[in-house]
């Protein structure tokens, strides 16, 4: 019966990943639609995450690289999805300390060859991750629309931010052809995610790519430095003015 209803579920899915297509809607890969974590973790584990492109300032990509790299400055920094190392080399000559999280082993191992001495690699979905201290800066660039619960995602990173630390996000802006993106964003859903977050400071916007086409989202988001004091809500109004007027009867 268990292999009857997986057959069913598989063909279904091709129906509906068929339909959207020809709709020119968002299909994933199966292995990432079906979901579990194992077969996400087979998925990237067949291929290497190349990230070299994000050195060359010709590349039409290139400004999202230099946006993360223009806000990043010393302390500690985690990279979430860090591929091969792209981006890690280039954010490792920042910081004092690097700690370069993906899924892929292959694309970690080619990360590992070049030797950084100030990076350490982990190898796990960002949903299983527990840190054994907190962070400067974490970085999270083309990731989001690759998670299955983004705003969860979010919230689960910014509770890793040192206080007063600094979230940075990228992600498509609107429909891209990718067998790996599991959601779609414009400004408005953007917005929601973040502002989901205990965050003290949210910056958000659109970024263009070298054509001047609003290609990504991005957004900023710093935690507070101390904790912040709760605003007193109508019931706690109501007590303290019946408690008042009890001391003064």
């Amino acid at each position: 019966m268990k292999k009857r209803l997986n057959w069913w579920t598989r063909f279904t899915n091709r129906i509906s990943q068929s339909v959207r297509w020809q709709l020119g809607l968002r299909v994933a890969a199966p292995e990432l639609e079906a979901g579990d974590d194992a077969s996400i973790t087979s998925f990237y584990n067949s291929r290497v995450t190349d990230c070299g492109f994000l050195s060359d300032p010709a590349h039409y990509e290139y400004p999202r690289a230099k946006w993360v790299l223009d806000r990043v400055q010393g302390g500690t920094l985690l990279e979430i999805g860090c591929g091969n190392g792209g981006m890690t080399r280039l954010l490792a000559s920042r910081v004092d300390r690097v700690v370069a999280l993906d899924i892929s082993e292959p694309s970690l191992e080619e990360l590992k060859r070049l030797g950084l001495k100030n990076v350490e690699t982990v190898r796990t979905l960002v949903e299983h991750y527990q840190p054994d201290h907190l962070f400067d800066w974490i970085v999270m660039s083309e990731v989001l629309e690759h998670v299955r619960r983004p705003e969860q995602v979010v919230c689960r990173c910014f509770e890793w931010l040192a206080p007063g630390g600094t979230l940075l996000i990228t992600t498509p802006h609107g429909h891209w052809e990718s067998n790996e993106h599991l959601h779609e964003f414009d400004l408005s859903t953007f917005c929601r995610i973040l502002t989901a977050t205990n965050a003290e400071v949210i910056k958000l916007g659109y970024l263009r790519d070298s054509g001047n086409r609003r290609r990504w989202l991005v957004g900023e988001i710093t935690a507070p430095v101390n904790l912040p004091t709760p605003l007193p809500n109508r019931r706690q109004i109501i007590k303290e003015r019946r408690r008042r007027s009890a001391v003064w009867a």
